[in-house]
C-alpha cells in the first residue's frame, strides 16, 4: 500500500528534525565545563579552548533561552558572565551565559572582566570597515581601499617586545608562501614601534608581512586593541571579518574564508 505524499513528507521532517537536534536548545556540554569556575586554572584553560568569537553560534542566556548577539555581547562585556560551550549533534556551536557565583576567586573576576572588555571591542569591529584603515609601510608602500579593493587583508598588531609576537613569525611566514601565487590575499601588520627600530629588528628576523610602524597612538586611542598579538581579516568588501589573538585560531579563520593556512 502506498502512502500519502504528505505523509512521507511528514515523515521525513520528523527523521530530518531528530537527527539534527533542536538549534533552539542547549546541545551537549564540552568535556571540562563542570570545573569551569572550580580556579583560575581550569577557566583560563577551557576558555582559550573553546570560546572564539570569531566562529558562528548560537548565543543562549542564563535560562537557555536563545538570545540576540548583540545582547548576548554586552552581558558578556560586563565582565560578570562565563561563557559556557556546548555543541549539538551536527557539530553547531551554542555559547551560554553563566552569571558568576559571589564566591568566584578575584584572580577569574579580574581576568575575565579584561578578557570579556577586549573581546567587545573586537566584537563592535565585526562587519564594519576598519577604522583609519590607510597605511604607508617602513618599505614606501601604500595599502588603502584604492589598493587592496577586492582583495582579503590579514592583519596583525604587534611590537617589537611582545615575546608571543615574535615567537609565531615563522608560522605566519609559512601562511605567507602558502598563498604566494593568490593575487586577492595580501599580509600587512600594524606595529606600536617607529621605523627605525622596526628596520633594525627586521635585519636579523625574518618577517614576511608587510610592515607599517609608529602606530602606537593609533593602536591604543583608535582601534582600542588591548591583546598582544592580535589578527585580523578584512573582506574584500573592506570590511572586518573576523579578529582572534593568535597563529591557530588565525588558521581557523583563514580556513573558513577558503584561504591557505
Amino acid at each position: 500500500m502506498k502512502l500519502p505524499i504528505n505523509a512521507i513528507l511528514a515523515m521525513l521532517t520528523i527523521l530530518i528534525l531528530s537527527c539534527s537536534g533542536d538549534s533552539t536548545k542547549l546541545g551537549k556540554q564540552v568535556a571540562g565545563t563542570e570545573k569551569l569556575l572550580s580556579d583560575f586554572p581550569h577557566w583560563w584553560d577551557y576558555h582559550s579552548k573553546n570560546i572564539k568569537f570569531y566562529k558562528h553560534f548560537t548565543p543562549f542566556d542564563t535560562d537557555a533561552q536563545v538570545i540576540p548577539l548583540d545582547s548576548f555581547m554586552q552581558k558578556y562585556s560586563t565582565g560578570e558572565y562565563a561563557v559556557l560551550k556546548y555543541t549539538q549533534e551536527d557539530t553547531a556551536i551554542q555559547y551560554q551565559l553563566k552569571k558568576l557565583d559571589v564566591d568566584t576567586e578575584e584572580t577569574i573576576r579580574n581576568q575575565l572582566r579584561a578578557t570579556a572588555y577586549s573581546d567587545f571591542a573586537d566584537f563592535l569591529k565585526i562587519g564594519k570597515p576598519l577604522q583609519g584603515f590607510g597605511y604607508k609601510t617602513i618599505d614606501g608602500q601604500i595599502f588603502d581601499a584604492a589598493t587592496t579593493g577586492n582583495k582579503f587583508v590579514v592583519m596583525k598588531f604587534w611590537f617589537i617586545g611582545c615575546l608571543p609576537c615574535i615567537a609565531e613569525m615563522p608560522e605566519l611566514n609559512e601562511i605567507v608562501a602558502s598563498n604566494r601565487a593568490r593575487k586577492d590575499v595580501v599580509f600587512l601588520s600594524i606595529a606600536m614601534d617607529p621605523r627605525s627600530a622596526l628596520q633594525k629588528f627586521l635585519k636579523n628576523r625574518k618577517f614576511d608581512y608587510a610592515v607599517v610602524g609608529d602606530k602606537k597612538s593609533y593602536l591604543n586611542d583608535t582601534l582600542n586593541i588591548n591583546a598582544y598579538p592580535t589578527h585580523m581579516l578584512i573582506d574584500k568588501h573592506g570590511r572586518v571579518a573576523g579578529v582572534c589573538s593568535n597563529v591557530n585560531d588565525l588558521k581557523e579563520m583563514l580556513a573558513a574564508h577558503a584561504i591557505s593556512h
